[in-house]
């Protein structure tokens, strides 16, 4: 008998929705850490208990997500319209009410404390950091929305996960473009921006190298034409 593992995956949505949804972004998220230490090509054995980090931190947010899903969806199905309302409905009820509280009660503390930061630092991260990353994730994730919001509704955490993988791999090619050979420093922080984009909902990875800001200077000076050339483009890292 064939092992099919698609109709296992259902039955495990349909037996047990929240573990199932929870350990599988778990799962995305420490194989999305291995995959950037795997790209800073230290030769180094991995850090598990990084990984281990973004499974744990993985879980957790894959519960609250799943639950959001299944609270949103009981909201917005009974509502009159069809689908095209029922989407705007939901990127405004995510936008507006849901990513502030997650964002502000369990992402950014969790980026805090992940990067050995104390509970005393998480009220200035979240001052610092909640505004900057509403506004990315209305710029990244509103057309990704679009998308989640019209698929199975046990589906929802699974392809949310795949898009942060897939825009992870894209954040860190364009940065890591912007590298000269053997900037090592420079390396490592295109490295990051695959296991934390801009716009990511995992929990950020704190470096505290120079080599970010020069990458972005460096990828500026790249992408941005000369005055002769026309309209300039911003660097989207």
């Amino acid at each position: 008998m064939l092992f099919h593992p698609v109709e296992f995956y259902q039955h495990l949505l349909a037996s047990a929705p929240l573990p199932t949804k929870a350990l599988t972004q778990g799962l995305i998220w420490g194989a999305g850490d291995l995959a950037a230490q795997s790209r800073e090509g230290s030769g180094e054995a991995p850090a598990l208990r990084r990984t281990a980090s973004f499974f744990a931190t993985g879980v957790g947010s894959g519960a609250l997500w799943t639950t959001y899903y299944d609270a949103a969806d009981a909201l917005v199905s009974p509502l009159p319209g069809g689908a095209l309302e029922h989407t705007a409905v939901s990127l405004a009820l995510e936008q507006a009410v849901w990513c502030p509280i997650v964002f502000a009660l369990y992402q950014i503390p969790a980026s805090v404390l992940t990067n050995g930061g104390a509970p005393s630092d998480v009220p200035a991260a979240v001052r610092r950091q909640l505004v900057p990353m509403l506004g990315a994730n209305l710029r990244i994730w509103t057309p990704a929305n679009v998308v989640i919001y019209n698929v199975p509704l046990q589906w929802r955490v699974l392809a949310s996960n795949c898009v942060d993988l897939v825009w992870g791999y894209v954040c860190a090619s364009f940065a890591a473009d912007a590298c000269e050979p053997g900037d090592e420093e420079c390396i490592v922080d295109a490295a990051d921006a695959l296991a934390t984009p801009v716009g990511s909902r995992r929990p950020a990875l704190v470096r505290r190298g120079r080599g970010l800001p020069r990458l972005m200077r460096t990828r500026a000076a790249r992408v941005w034409l000369s005055p002769g050339e026309g309209v300039s483009r911003s660097p989207r890292l």
